[in-house]
């Protein structure tokens, strides 16, 4: 545990809450607004749809069925969105309200009569048993409080040899240093919000903290200067009018890191965290197996061999060319190579496995 989080933990009143509750409920978007397939159909004019639509045919060629097929943890609609016009109906589920309520906005504008989406919790999954011939996850089950009961969920929701494809974050090769934490400040009506992200490799662990400051009227100059300064993160932000969050490091760590909270602790005035624990490769096959799953296959993503592959194209200039009239057939014959990918230094692994009994 970092000497940050560890202050914080001992300093602080939290109160421990989910990740859904405390990070998902809060984005105006989980995912970049531009990503294809669920916020805009794929064009094969942009390069990187075609990595994206080769991950797509990789799930579908991994699930080995275009039946009935649950999304747990589906977030704005990834990867239910994308599979829905490749199937004969998909189910999305998450425990987010808000997050329910942009797949739904996302599904409405693209069309798709096959697709829909429940608020639910993975750990007590609403369906029968047999309900679905596959079950697709994008790393949703490492932000559960118990992803060997979700495990146990899914196995039950498939038909008997049923698919479960699924991707994981893999902190061992996302965090070369071992750590990473990264902090977030910036006024919120009279109020402050201070974020703190901490991800550990060994063991596999994440955990956020959301602190409210009250400051009083000696701490008030201070921390509007602070809110105003704190440097914006260009891209991805969780809603409108934040900065972002930004690596503890540098000059933000000099000035945003344990020596600026203990110098506004006065201020605090409420706390909420989640922490949840991250997989491993040994320990992703022991849970998969104690939840009732065979046939398991643990590989890297296939992006990591389809960005390449498709940017050579592109500098060669046939992509959106004499590719182009073949964009699916193309994605879909790469995508066919995702048990090649190794994962040992891959981000995310790409992990399928069957229901045994």
């Amino acid at each position: 545990m970092r000497p940050l989080e560890t202050w914080i933990r001992e300093s602080v009143l939290l109160e421990k809450v989910s990740s859904a509750c405390l990070r998902y409920d809060a984005m105006d978007h989980q995912a970049p607004q531009g990503l294809a397939g669920v916020y805009r159909p794929f064009d094969p004019g942009q390069i990187y749809d075609w990595v994206d639509l080769t991950l797509v045919f990789a799930y579908l060629d991994a699930l080995g069925t275009r039946g009935h097929i649950l999304d747990v943890g589906t977030g704005d609609g990834w990867p239910a969105l994308p599979l829905a016009p490749f199937v004969q109906e998909v189910v999305g589920i998450d425990l987010s309200p808000r997050r329910i309520e942009v797949a739904c906005e996302n599904r409405n504008r693209l069309g798709y009569a096959n697709a829909r989406f429940v608020v639910g919790d993975a750990r007590t999954l609403p369906f029968a048993e047999g309900s679905f011939d596959g079950v697709v996850v994008g790393t949703a089950l490492e932000q559960t409080d118990d992803p060997d009961a979700a495990l146990s969920e899914i196995r039950r929701v498939l038909v008997p040899k049923g698919t479960l494809v699924a991707t994981f974050e893999h902190l061992a090769a996302e965090l070369p240093a071992g750590a990473e934490e990264e902090v977030e400040l910036f006024q919120k009506g009279t109020s402050f919000i201070y974020r703190y992200v901490a991800k550990e490799a060994s063991p596999p662990r994440e955990a956020e903290y959301e602190l409210t400051l009250d400051p009083p009227r000696a701490l008030q100059e201070q921390l509007e200067l602070a809110a105003a300064t704190f440097p914006r993160r260009p891209g991805f932000v969780r809603h409108a009018g934040e900065p972002g969050a930004r690596a503890l490091a540098g000059d933000v760590a000099s000035t945003f890191g344990l020596g600026f909270l203990k110098q506004v602790q006065a201020a605090i005035s409420a706390g909420r965290y989640f922490e949840v624990g991250h997989v491993d490769l040994s320990s992703l096959e022991d849970s998969l197996r104690r939840a009732g799953f065979g046939e398991i296959a643990i590989c890297g993503r296939i992006t990591r061999g389809a960005h390449p592959f498709f940017i050579g194209l592109a500098e060669a200039g046939i992509l959106k060319t004499s590719l182009a009239p073949h964009f699916e057939t193309t994605c879909a014959a790469f995508a066919a190579l995702w048990p090649l990918i190794s994962p040992a230094e891959d981000r995310v692994l790409f992990v399928r496995a069957r229901r045994t009994g």
